[in-house]
């Protein structure tokens, strides 16, 4: 059961992210808080996706900075998807950039 509720999140995320791609022509920003819910949800359930980020985090420094400063905000808010970003960490990471 667990899989087939993972598989149908993954499949909402990635219409979420074709629609907030879509939303980024309208004039109100409704489109970054539809690509943010829906990556949020991707990586909640997806370990592909995990692994991408903590391979692109430890490449580019500053999405490394960055994903760091909204795991301070998470923690503190939303401890799940606070966990799963934090376990994206690179190995050599020092949070210096």
């Amino acid at each position: 059961m667990k899989i087939v509720r993972d598989w149908l999140v993954t499949l909402i995320a990635l219409v979420g992210l074709l629609l907030g791609i879509l939303l980024l022509l309208s004039p109100i920003p409704v489109g970054l808080v539809v690509i943010t819910a829906s990556l949020a949800a991707l990586l909640c359930v997806n370990h592909r996706s995990r692994h991408l980020l903590q391979m692109a985090r430890s490449r580019w420094h500053k999405i490394n900075r960055t994903v760091h400063k909204v795991e301070k905000i998470l923690e503190r808010r939303f401890r799940k998807l606070w966990t799963v970003i934090s376990s994206t960490r690179p190995q050599n990471d020092d949070h210096s950039g």
